[in-house]
C-alpha cells in the first residue's frame, strides 16, 4: 500500500526594521523574521540594508536568531509589503526540515570568475552527502562589473539543477565571517523544493523605454516564476530589480511593485531589492547581462513522496 511522507519542509519568515538607528532596525527586522518563522529553528538569513553601509548588521541579527548562515549587501532601494524604502533593515530568514539543507559562503578573489568557483567549494564542502549536482535556489550577490562571469563558474561546480540569480549591489557585502575585500555573498537552499525563475527584458542604455511596457514587462516576469512552481504552496517570492529600470520607471515604480504584490496576493512573503545589474540561470532562462533588467525567484513546497 503507496503512504505519503513527508517533503522537505521550508519556513520563511521576513521582517523589516525602519528605525533610524539601525542597530535597533536589524534587531527589530530579526524578531519579525524569526516570530514568521513560527517555531521553527533559521538555519540561514539574507540580510539587505539601505541607507547605511557603515553598521554591520550581522552581531545583531544573530543575537536574535542564532548562530545562521548569512548573505546578503547593501542597496538603495528595499521592496517590502509596506511599499518601497529608501532606509532600513531587510531580513530573510529560513527554516529548513528533512533532508533539506542550507548553505551560504562570502568570499574576496581576485576576479568574479574566480569568486564564483570558491563560492560554490565551500558551500558543497558542507554538503558531503549531497548529489554531484545538487537542486534547490541558489540568491547571490557580487559587488562589482558583471555577474556574467561569477554566474559561468558557480555553474560549473553547482550544475544546472541549482537555480540561481545574482545582483549586483551597489554596496557592500553581508558576511557571516570576517572576510577582507569580500567580492560575493552566496545563500542556496537544496532540497527538491519547487523554484520558478521568471525574466523581464532590459533596454538598451541610451533608450528612453516605455514605463508601461516595463510594468507589463514585470508582471509577465511574476506570473512566470509563479507558474513554474506547478500549483505547489508559495512560500517566498523575491524581486532582483536593475537600478536603471526603476529610475526608467518614474513614478510608475510603485505601480510595477503593487503589481507584483497582487499577483502573489496573501499566498507568500513578498520582498526585492534594487542592484547595479542582474542575471540569472534556470528552467527556461539563460545568464545575459541586460541594462535595466529584472528578474523575479519564487519559491514553493517539495512535491510529497509516496512509497
Amino acid at each position: 500500500m503507496a503512504t505519503n511522507t513527508q517533503s522537505p519542509a521550508l519556513k520563511v519568515g521576513v521582517g523589516f526594521g525602519g528605525q533610524t538607528d539601525p542597530r535597533r532596525a536589524s534587531i527589530e527586522a530579526a524578531e519579525i523574521a524569526r516570530a514568521g518563522l513560527n517555531g521553527g529553528t533559521p538555519q540561514l538569513a539574507l540580510i539587505i540594508t539601505a541607507g547605511d553601509a557603515a553598521t554591520d548588521p550581522v552581531p545583531m541579527v544573530r543575537s536574535v536568531l542564532g548562530p545562521v548562515g548569512i548573505a546578503g549587501g547593501v542597496t538603495t532601494g528595499v521592496f517590502t509589503e509596506a511599499g518601497i524604502a529608501s532606509r532600513g533593515v531587510l531580513v530573510v530568514a529560513f527554516a529548513t526540515e528533512g533532508d533539506a539543507a542550507s548553505g551560504a559562503a562570502c568570499v574576496g578573489a581576485r576576479d568574479l570568475a574566480d569568486a564564483g568557483r570558491s563560492a560554490a567549494r565551500l558551500v558543497m564542502a558542507g554538503w558531503p552527502f549531497r548529489l554531484r549536482y545538487p537542486r534547490g535556489l541558489g540568491l547571490t550577490f557580487t559587488s562589482t562589473g558583471s555577474p556574467l562571469p561569477f554566474l559561468e563558474s558557480w555553474r560549473q561546480f553547482m550544475g544546472p539543477k541549482m537555480r540561481t540569480v545574482c545582483g549586483v549591489m551597489p554596496g557592500p557585502m553581508m558576511c557571516g565571517t570576517a572576510t577582507h575585500g569580500a567580492v560575493a555573498s552566496v545563500a542556496c537552499l537544496e532540497a527538491s523544493y519547487a523554484t520558478g525563475l521568471g525574466y523581464a527584458d532590459g533596454f538598451a542604455p541610451e533608450a528612453r523605454p516605455d514605463a508601461n511596457a516595463l510594468v507589463h514587462g514585470t508582471a509577465e516576469a511574476t506570473t512566470t516564476a509563479l507558474k513554474r512552481l506547478d500549483e505547489r504552496l508559495v512560500r517566498l517570492v523575491v524581486m532582483f530589480e536593475s537600478a536603471a529600470r526603476y529610475e526608467a520607471l518614474g513614478a510608475l515604480a510603485r505601480d510595477e511593485w503593487a503589481g507584483v504584490l497582487s499577483e502573489v496576493g496573501d499566498r507568500a512573503p513578498c520582498v526585492g531589492w534594487l542592484c547595479d545589474r542582474v542575471a540569472g540561470y534556470g528552467r527556461g532562462l539563460q545568464p545575459v547581462d541586460h541594462h535595466g533588467a529584472l528578474i523575479v525567484a519564487a519559491m514553493g513546497d517539495a512535491p510529497a513522496v509516496s512509497g
